[in-house]
């Protein structure tokens, strides 16, 4: 199955590598390079290492690039140049990943041929008279086919339906509905319980998941890490590794499963434990759903339930004002 943010991030990271290359060329460092584009892509994609006391998102990702630089001058002092140009460079990236918008990106391939000289020292960036070009043409391409990607799960007959929390709007519900024609014959009633039947709920994530992927890279290309979205999980999936694995499989990636929590019933956690446990050790993260029939819980069962991300507590659940260090939603 197609893992739409991890597919994003690794044709970033080559697109990263083909720039610099191409920018740079002489004084092109791979090691330099893949150093300052993972750092990129953690602070960019992941959120990690940035700032949190810095505001404007793109000065996060270059003072995360200016600590490494830092680093890997302690490393390499001979490099120091090498290091604090291939840096500046990355400025402009900003630009062509989602970052920060421009009108005219002709100024900034522009202003990118001018440092290859003037900063730069590139002797043979002087008579690169393609340059302009071929990285221009490069650019639109690839921001084209983000751009793709961002609609290319559209669909006639299914869209996602989002619902916040009452307590907290960084959370948000999201159903799949469906526009499929059934005879009259058959009620609405009728045609959501056959919809929601366990064949059916696990084959629809097959859909479900990669829209609410696509979602989840759009808060990330504007920066939005706090957004977090739970959806539906059909515990009778973890009787099936295969099927298991290839639905899972779609959202397998530390930036999807930090905002794309799996919603499951206190009845699944007890029949599926073991197996849930293993999927949270791989980094899924669980939305436990309680409900008003469960029973009294000890102090030794509410502290196994700290494993959940959040819990979304019935308002008649007797146990609702117990449950401690975890978050807790209200619909």
């Amino acid at each position: 199955m197609d893992n739409i943010i991890e597919r994003h991030i690794n044709n970033v990271q080559r697109r990263l590598r083909k720039y610099n290359s191409m920018i740079l060329k002489s004084r092109y460092d791979k090691w330099i390079s893949d150093e300052l584009i993972q750092t990129y892509i953690d602070a960019r994609y992941y959120n990690y290492g940035t700032n949190e006391k810095i505001r404007f998102f793109y000065r996060k990702i270059y003072d995360a690039l200016l600590k490494k630089g830092e680093k890997l001058v302690k490393k390499e002092p001979r490099k120091k140049e090498l290091i604090d140009n291939t840096i500046a460079i990355f400025q402009y990236y900003f630009y062509f990943d989602f970052v920060r918008n421009t009108n005219d990106l002709d100024k900034i391939v522009e202003s990118i041929a001018e440092k290859r000289i003037f900063k730069l020292n590139i002797k043979s960036a002087i008579d690169d008279k393609n340059f302009k070009e071929e990285l221009l043409e490069l650019v639109r391409q690839d921001i084209k086919d983000v751009k793709e990607l961002l609609i290319s799960y559209s669909s006639k007959d299914f869209s996602l339906n989002f619902k916040r929390y009452n307590n907290n709007e960084n959370y948000v519900r999201v159903k799949l509905d469906y526009y499929m024609e059934f005879p009259e014959i058959f009620s609405e009633d009728a045609i959501e319980e056959v919809f929601n039947t366990d064949m059916i709920a696990e084959d629809k994530l097959f859909v479900e998941y990669p829209m609410i992927s696509v979602e989840a890279l759009k808060d990330i290309l504007g920066g939005n890490f706090n957004k977090i979205y739970i959806c539906d999980f059909a515990g009778s999936l973890l009787n099936k590794k295969t099927k298991a694995n290839q639905v899972l499989e779609t959202i397998e990636n530390p930036a999807a499963q930090d905002k794309i929590y799996l919603e499951v019933t206190y009845d699944d956690f007890l029949n599926y434990k073991d197996k849930i446990y293993d999927l949270i050790r791989k980094g899924f993260k669980f939305a436990l759903k309680t409900n008003s029939q469960m029973e009294k819980l000890a102090n030794d069962e509410m502290k196994v339930l700290e494993v959940f991300s959040c819990i979304i507590v019935d308002e008649n659940d007797i146990n609702k004002n117990k449950y401690k260090n975890v978050k807790i939603l209200q619909e």
